[in-house]
């Protein structure tokens, strides 16, 4: 599915890139996730709102967040969302060298035991859709009731868009695609 084209806008698209340009997504008339998802412009919206809550009032730390979205991208080959939060964890400034044991998983001795906890669930959540008990209670161990449904639904939700994303082929910008050079890319 093509990116909406700026000449085939309608008043409400126009309305959803009023509302999205300039601010959390700064060129959302540019970007080709907002561009493809425009041809929905009710369902963009919502889902906007929704994206702006994972990355911006979620209650979950923000690497272990950025840890469970990047591992969910990369589990289901989600190219273009890997690439994506490359570039929003590093301006959230996350280490470079996370990025290579997230492709490999869990028992990669870069991780702490709870952010190991973190990707097994993530594993289980994308994979199983659910969260197995061991995986639950270690995660229960740190985490609140609003941190563990803030963690299901980022999971759950990036999990949905990887699929929307990649049977919609959407293609990634040179600024993405170099990120993905220097970091892999599933």
């Amino acid at each position: 599915m093509a990116p909406l084209a700026p000449q085939d806008f309608t008043d409400e698209t126009r309305a959803f890139f009023d509302r999205w340009t300039g601010g959390f997504f700064k060129d959302a008339d540019k970007n080709p996730v907002l561009m493809t998802f425009a041809h929905h412009p009710r369902l963009a919206d919502l889902f906007s709102q929704f994206n702006v809550h994972l990355l911006t009032t979620n209650s979950l730390p923000v690497k272990l967040r950025q840890i469970a979205i990047m591992r969910t991208a990369w589990i289901t080959g989600a190219t273009y969302m890997w690439s994506s939060h490359l570039n929003t964890s590093r301006l959230c400034g996350l280490e470079d060298d996370m990025y290579g044991p997230i492709q490999r998983g869990a028992d990669d001795p870069y991780f702490t035991a709870f952010e190991s906890a973190v990707i097994r669930a993530t594993d289980e959540l994308v994979r199983n859709h659910e969260v197995g008990e061991t995986s639950w209670r270690a995660l229960k161990s740190e985490w609140d009731d609003k941190q563990m449904l803030d963690f299901l639904f980022t999971v759950g939700a990036y999990a949905m868009v990887a699929g929307v994303m990649k049977s919609t082929k959407i293609q990634r910008a040179a600024d993405l695609r170099e990120l993905a050079a220097q970091f892999g890319a599933p």
